[in-house]
């Protein structure tokens, strides 16, 4: 006999207490609990991301685009693509209203079209022999990049063909593009100290007759 049975069986001997007389508390009710199956949305503290459905939605999650290629990486895919002859890969590295200035010309190149068929004559008039070779370039700045740089001919340097550039960029859809370029480059006639003379004169006539300075 189990110890229960034999408890109830001491509780209920005449020389106690009848099961008549003790409270409907004493006796313990118990219920039967038919088993169900819980999906996870139903448990309590689990999110339903847990589920095979949560693979399908982080599947299609929307991916965040890539941030814009660094300025001085953009500048340096100008001068490689250039190198190449590679036109098609110079169009999206320059914004459609760039403005590009070459001091060698008198006027600046204005706009994507006008930059590129520039450049066409350019390589037109070329070799891939000719390259231009980056001797330094800034890399802390995301919207303006300084180079300077010489030519090459089959790997020795070129007469006359130092030069140093300076890059205006922004991001436009997305892309980071030149919206403006400065091409300074080394002179092939040298006039040194002349240079001097010439801007001592030329200071002098604008104190005499300032209104010349309207002129330039």
């Amino acid at each position: 006999m189990s110890f229960t049975a034999s408890l109830i069986s001491s509780l209920t001997s005449p020389s106690l207490v009848s099961l008549n007389h003790l409270p409907p508390s004493f006796f313990l009710q118990t219920k039967l609990v038919k088993p169900t199956s819980l999906t996870h949305s139903q448990l309590p503290g689990l999110s339903a991301s847990y589920g095979p459905a949560a693979k399908a939605a982080t599947a299609n999650d929307v991916v965040p685009e890539t941030a814009p290629r660094a300025a001085s990486e953009v500048v340096s895919s100008f001068y490689a693509a250039i190198n190449v002859h590679d036109l098609s890969s110079v169009t999206d590295l320059i914004a459609q209203d760039c403005v590009y200035e070459d001091l060698v010309f008198s006027s600046p190149f204005v706009g994507r079209k006008a930059i590129l068929d520039f450049f066409g004559k350019f390589i037109e008039s070329t070799s891939t022999d000719l390259q231009f070779v980056i001797d330094d370039i800034s890399t802390e700045d995301s919207s303006a990049v300084g180079v300077s740089w010489h030519l090459e001919w089959k790997g020795k340097n070129f007469p006359f063909s130092k030069g140093c550039s300076f890059y205006r960029l922004e991001v436009i859809d997305g892309k980071r593009q030149i919206i403006y370029g400065r091409d300074c480059v080394e002179p092939a006639i040298k006039p040194g100290e002349t240079v001097l003379a010439a801007i001592k004169g030329v200071t002098w006539l604008l104190q005499k007759f300032p209104q010349l300075a309207d002129q330039f």
